[in-house]
């Protein structure tokens, strides 16, 4: 009887053991890829997708004609536009975003292309998590933000109309309008194009048709540096994205203005710092703006997003369905 037992309680270890076994392997398979296709496309007016980030799958886009934020789940096949956040009155274009996981951030604007002064510029953060305005910080008169980074729990605003950086504190709500600029930054060729960090100790920024490379450290700007890249004549970098693992910058050059489909992406490989191989990965794209490196599991992707600026400006016609190009990489 006592044998029967002993075997009895055997088979129900045994039992146990496969089932825990079988429950252990089930938790650690691999999810299933995103449904990641060739483009996001939608037929919402005043679109005009300028800027693009990436984060916890999801696509966030700003609108340059309305200054609204768009949403797009990256977990369904055709993701449909959800509008995050509404445009902010006053302000006529949304431009660039960033986010920490957190608070998203985004630039709105009153830039004018007709020679005339710009309006009001004004940094305002957003609680990724609710989509609620928690917070706001108005921009030096004249200035109109392109591209911000978060940096140690600070943000910084690159200046498109004229080639500086701001900083602002959200801690004391301090803006620091003169934290960096350069002689070397020549504002007769351009202002301040796309601004991106490294997540290791600098910013790559676009200006006077060159990459350059400013070190920073607890807050305070280092000597900034040109970097040298083999394969491509000159930089004009809109959009701009960074790879960690793959030490790579992409980035888009726009062609508003030219009534062709002119909009091209590119690569920068670094083998250091300041040291890089450029090259194009797409041509023919209508307006290229923002860019977003987006990687899951071992799939890579770039999402670049077609502005078409000139027909909002009147140099071409406008296309529809506004297209966010992805490629696979």
């Amino acid at each position: 009887m006592q044998s029967s037992k002993y075997i009895f309680f055997g088979l129900l270890f045994s039992l146990s053991l496969l089932t825990f076994t079988s429950c252990e392997k089930d938790e650690t398979q691999d999810p299933e890829p995103l449904p990641i296709s060739s483009s996001i496309q939608t037929n919402e007016n005043l679109f005009y997708p300028e800027d693009i980030t990436i984060i916890n799958n999801t696509a966030y886009v700003s609108s340059f004609a309305d200054a609204k934020i768009w949403s797009f789940d990256l977990t369904e096949s055709n993701p449909e536009g959800v509008v995050f956040a509404e445009g902010i009155a006053g302000f006529a274009q949304a431009w660039g975003l960033k986010s920490d996981g957190n608070v998203l951030l985004s630039l709105v604007n009153n830039a004018d292309f007709t020679g005339n002064p710009p309006g009001p510029s004004r940094l305002v953060e957003y609680n990724l998590a609710s989509g609620e305005k928690t917070r706001e910080w108005d921009l030096p008169a004249n200035a109109v933000g392109h591209t911000v980074s978060i940096v140690d729990g600070k943000y910084y605003v690159g200046d498109f109309g004229t080639p500086r950086i701001f900083e602002i504190d959200p801690s004391t709500g301090a803006i620091n309008d003169t934290w960096f600029t350069s002689a070397e930054w020549d504002p007769s060729i351009s202002g301040m194009g796309g601004i991106i960090y490294d997540n290791d100790g600098g910013f790559y920024a676009s200006q006077g048709n060159k990459l350059w490379y400013l070190p920073i450290d607890n807050g305070t700007p280092g000597t900034l540096q040109e970097v040298s890249i083999n394969g491509l004549s000159s930089i004009d970098a809109d959009g701009i994205s960074w790879d960690d693992e793959n030490n790579t910058l992409y980035y888009a050059t726009n062609d508003t203005g030219d009534p062709a489909n002119l909009g091209e992406a590119f690569k920068l490989e670094f083998s250091n710092k300041t040291t890089a191989t450029g090259s194009s990965l797409i041509n023919g794209l209508n307006d290229t703006s923002g860019v977003w490196y987006f990687k899951d599991q071992e799939n890579q992707y770039l999402f670049i997003c077609e502005s078409q600026f000139g027909a909002l400006f009147g140099f071409n016609t406008l296309v529809t369905p506004f297209n966010i190009e992805i490629l696979t990489l």
